[in-house]
């Protein structure tokens, strides 16, 4: 379907009707097109609508004296095929946030062998009441009523043996690295 010279004007000076016309005549060419390319029947109507947004845009630079078609045509391939640069640059930063996700995780779980190796030499280097406190505690979830039933001792001792413990993990934890006393404060 070819425009007249005088829709042409119309659609250069921003008519409506005349812009309609266009797109009622090529539109369903855009989609088709598109549909072609892109395999999805979403992303051929995203097209069809970018295109004719920009028959807008450029409505002005229309040349008259030439079919719209390859103008449109032209303009949703184009489209298209960066649509298509999008989604394979997409991909290729999905594959690469991937791979720096498995690398941290990786760090994080020998970051975490090695918190968990100060935190068992430290817990051996306790005296005997001490560490027996800090394994009811926090390694059986024993509340400190618990353990003083357990041991014949005041929930006061337990506390406080809790509370030295901690002193005395902090000061391996430091001496170790930063991090490890980091990550000792969020987990324990």
């Amino acid at each position: 379907m070819s425009m007249n010279k005088h829709m042409y004007l119309k659609l250069k000076e921003g008519d409506l009707d005349a812009f309609q016309f266009v797109f009622n005549a090529y539109s369903a060419g855009v989609y088709n097109l598109a549909f072609r390319i892109l395999k999805n029947k979403e992303s051929a109507e995203e097209i069809v609508q970018e295109t004719f947004l920009k028959v807008w845009t450029y409505r002005a630079s229309l040349c008259e004296d030439k079919d719209i078609w390859p103008f449109i045509y032209v303009m949703a391939k184009r489209l298209c095929y960066n649509q298509l640069r999008s989604i394979k640059y997409n991909e290729e930063a999905q594959n690469e946030l991937l791979h720096q996700m498995s690398s941290l995780s990786e760090s994080i779980h020998s970051n975490m062998i090695d918190i968990q190796q100060v935190l068992k030499e430290s817990v051996d280097q306790l005296p005997v009441r001490q560490r027996q406190v800090w394994i009811m505690s926090r390694e059986e979830g024993k509340s400190h009523r618990e353990i003083a039933d357990e041991l014949g001792i005041s929930q006061n001792t337990v506390k406080n043996s809790i509370v030295q413990t901690l002193k005395i993990l902090r000061t391996a934890f430091r001496e170790a690295d930063l991090i490890y006393f980091i990550f000792f404060l969020f987990f324990l």
